[in-house]
């Protein structure tokens, strides 16, 4: 029986699991950045005994020790990220380091903008409405966001339009930009294998989510109404199912850039020029 690993980033637990759940044929492990840091050398003396690494690339710097090339057979892999339902969502240098605020990295490029603006929290919240949202053009990502994800997926060969047309039916397929629902998840793993030569045994017994135990952005109402799911100002930080809302989030954000010299902060470059254009409309 074959052995595979999959290397990427949080979502390597989920589609390692997703994959074995679908077929007895091979045996599959997750590795992830993290895993591989804690013990070094255990997992590496491990990844030789692998006979097929799936590795999404751009984790690779973040673990240069890890002896990769000890696998023989290499398969690229993408990650499945969405703006569509969380367009507000933006990361934040801190001093060329992510920025953490109360729910992690994730920042409101809205909240962001006011801070700048220096206009108080309360009235940051303010702007949060659906007429603010279609000048910032929140509201038109949904079909070239679906055509972006589709057309990476087919760079490697994985054809996951079929599977894309039942997402989002009921409600949001993305906990975040970056953190999919276990869905999407298994339906990659199904494109994975097929892409390998190998039929997925689909089944109602879809692996755990473990990505819903992560940090969790709101999708605004006025989002999910144009996109056709539920929304609600509710976020959630890392582990705490407690829901946190607008107004508590947006003051987090500011307590989080108070405490920072202004110069120290900026956008990441792809989302300086969404701060900026929101800057002009306040």
């Amino acid at each position: 029986m074959q052995r595979w690993l999959v290397v990427s980033n949080c979502q390597t637990a989920g589609l390692a699991n997703c994959i074995q759940s679908q077929t007895s044929d091979v045996s599959v492990f997750g590795l992830d950045t993290a895993m591989f840091k804690s013990k070094p050398w255990r997992m590496n003396a491990m990844i030789a005994k692998f006979d097929k690494l799936f590795l999404y690339e751009h984790v690779r710097p973040e673990i240069p020790k890890a002896k990769l090339d000890k696998v023989p057979v290499h398969v690229g892999v993408p990650i499945i990220t969405f703006r569509a339902y969380h367009p507000d969502l933006i990361y934040i240098f801190n001093r060329e380091k992510p920025l953490s605020g109360p729910i992690g990295h994730y920042h409101s490029a809205i909240a962001f903008a006011c801070y700048r603006k220096g206009i108080s929290p309360s009235d940051a919240v303010s702007y949060f409405t659906g007429t603010f949202y279609e000048k910032c053009g929140y509201f038109d990502l949904w079909e070239p966001e679906r055509d972006r994800v589709i057309r990476e997926f087919g760079a490697f060969g994985l054809d996951i339009h079929p599977y894309f047309r039942d997402w989002g039916r009921k409600n949001a397929f993305m906990y975040s930009y970056n953190h999919p629902r276990i869905q999407p998840i298994y339906d990659m793993a199904s494109a994975l294998l097929k892409s390998q030569g190998y039929a997925a045994k689909r089944s109602d017994a879809v692996p755990h989510d473990n990505l819903a135990n992560s940090a969790i952005f709101a999708v605004y109402p006025e989002v999910g109404e144009v996109l056709g799911v539920r929304g609600q100002y509710e976020f959630r930080s890392v582990g705490n199912y407690r829901p946190m809302s607008l107004s508590e989030y947006v003051a987090g954000c500011y307590e989080a850039y108070q405490s920072i010299p202004g110069e120290s902060m900026r956008p990441f470059p792809e989302f300086a020029g969404q701060v900026d254009h929101i800057m002009t409309l306040l």
